[in-house]
Formats: structure tokens, C-alpha cells, sequence
């Protein structure tokens, strides 16, 4: 084992970073968004490196404190959110490589251009799946 794998196991549950397989890769405490940009750009470089099947890359159901994203964005779909800090900063793209205030996707997200994606997304017959 070496030193990652055994400091992982020193990981309290609540701030896990785990792969679709449970697999835990990482952490977060939720307090400071630039250290889950960190943590989350390292494991995405580690799975490209290691070859791992894109089945089990990390997303965002992975991520610890989701509690901290807002209700009304959890549902957003115009772009990833990864996780949202205390300070209402929130990591964005699927890269990992944007920070961006809540306030600000908020506002993005009450446009029509982003409602209409939001409703064919769940609307069965847009023909988005």
C-alpha cells in the first residue's frame, strides 16, 4: 500500500471523494473550492494515466457536501457542478477548470436559453436522452 491509498483510509466518511464503483480516490472538506479543483483535476489525470475505463471516472455524485449546492441548481444541466465551497464559490466544466460564483450561475440558469435546455432534457418527447 502506499502512502495515497493509506491516507485515503484516513479519510472521514463525510468528506470522501468516491468512483461510481465506491471506490474512495480522494477528499474534500468543503470549505475552500480551488483545493476540490485540486483534488478532483489529480484524480481525472490519475484515471487518463492509469487507463481507467471511462465507466468509473469520477463525477460529481462522487463529491462530498452536496448539501452546499443550492436547491435550485442542483438539477443544472448547461454545465457540471462539481461542488459549491462555503464561501459560495462553485467549481464548474467537466475538466474541473472553472470557478464561478453561485450567484453568477444563478442568475444563468433563470435565462430562457437555459430553461429550454433544462425542459427538453426532461421533456420525453425533444428527442434528448
Amino acid at each position: 500500500m502506499n502512502n495515497t491509498e493509506q491516507s485515503l483510509l484516513n479519510i472521514p466518511a463525510n468528506d470522501q471523494i468516491s468512483l461510481p464503483d465506491g471506490k474512495v480516490v480522494g477528499s474534500w472538506n468543503g470549505n475552500h473550492i480551488k483545493d476540490l479543483q485540486k483534488e478532483i483535476q489529480r484524480i481525472q489525470n490519475e484515471q487518463k494515466l492509469n487507463g481507467d475505463k471511462r465507466s468509473n471516472y469520477v463525477t460529481k455524485f462522487g463529491v462530498p457536501h452536496q448539501e452546499q449546492v443550492p436547491a435550485h441548481l442542483k438539477d443544472f444541466i448547461a454545465y457540471i457542478i462539481w461542488g459549491v465551497d462555503k464561501s459560495g464559490k462553485a467549481l464548474v466544466a467537466s475538466r474541473a477548470n472553472r470557478i464561478e460564483e453561485v450567484s453568477y450561475i444563478s442568475e444563468w440558469a433563470g435565462n430562457s436559453i437555459a430553461q429550454d435546455a433544462k425542459n427538453r432534457a426532461v421533456d420525453p418527447n425533444s428527442g434528448c436522452k
